[in-house]
């Protein structure tokens, strides 16, 4: 049953429809499974148009365990356009061009942040909670605004990298463009 509510607790929480449940509540999903569900929605509202058929959607997480453990739960028997979700957890950022979505944990910004020019034209969703992410390179930034989950979406890096975003997904996002020098 509980996989059954998940993906349904993800299309709420990216609609904002989900207010935070009150403090102390029993059920509260967990930051982690809150971003899970965030991630699992922006593979569903994302085209990758040079992914060869039937391919699975890799989506990676680096150095966010607890992301990884609830993103496998929620995308257990789950397709988006046909297409079965892998998750990856790989250690060595080399292994991040085999991605379609990437999530850089906190320890692993400074590589992103070493490895961004070689990954801006590669066909990859990247998304962090990092502060700045959007505006230094990366796709989509998860920020906190009146203790609410959000997200900013950075076009000119999307169009980089050859994806297209649904406009579903740009409508409740914030958009930002690149910063100077990007």
């Amino acid at each position: 049953m509980a996989l059954l509510i998940r993906p349904g607790i993800a299309l709420l929480l990216v609609t904002g429809l989900l207010a935070p449940p009150p403090a102390g509540a029993a059920t509260a999903p967990s930051n982690a499974a809150i971003k899970a569900a965030f991630l699992f929605n922006f593979a569903k509202f994302t085209e990758w148009p040079s992914l060869a058929a039937g391919a699975p959607i890799v989506a990676c997480i680096a150095d966010d365990e607890d992301i990884a453990a609830e993103l496998t739960q929620i995308v257990q028997g789950q397709t988006i356009g046909g297409r079965a979700i892998a998750v990856r957890q790989p250690q060595d950022n080399a292994f991040w061009g085999e991605c379609q979505m990437l999530f850089v944990g906190e320890s692993a910004s400074r590589r992103f942040a070493a490895n961004a020019p070689a990954l801006r034209t590669q066909r990859i969703l990247t998304v962090s909670d990092r502060k700045d992410f959007s505006r230094s390179g990366g796709i989509v930034e998860l920020y906190l605004e009146q203790g609410r989950l959000r997200f900013a979406i950075n076009l000119d890096a999307a169009e980089r990298a050859g994806l297209r975003l649904s406009s579903r997904l740009l409508g409740l996002a914030k958009v930002v463009r690149d910063g100077p020098g990007q």
